[in-house]
């Protein structure tokens, strides 16, 4: 939900008011990589930003990495890092 909340303001931020496209990765039925652009003059991507995602032996979601993509260094910066424990909630760094 945080990270939804993040994701928004940094879309919000960035004067994203055309579509979204998404790119996904999977690897036995999980998610690990889902990286998401903007649509701009309907034929060119913009990079916004990525999470990728760890799994545990039981196949949950322990770790969670969002970069944001970063137009001067051409490349993805590390924003945020979630860590989910089964009982114990999630924890943002």
């Amino acid at each position: 939900m945080m990270t939804n909340l993040i994701m928004a303001a940094l879309i919000s931020a960035a004067g994203v008011s055309s579509s979204l496209v998404y790119n996904v990765k999977m690897e036995d039925n999980r998610m690990t990589n889902k990286e998401v652009f903007s649509l701009e003059d309907g034929k060119y991507l913009k990079r916004l930003f990525k999470m990728d995602f760890t799994y545990d032996a039981q196949g949950q979601v322990t770790d969670k990495k969002t970069y944001v993509w970063n137009d001067a260094r051409q490349g993805y910066v590390l924003r945020q890092v979630e860590t989910f424990h089964p009982n114990a909630g999630t924890q943002v760094e």
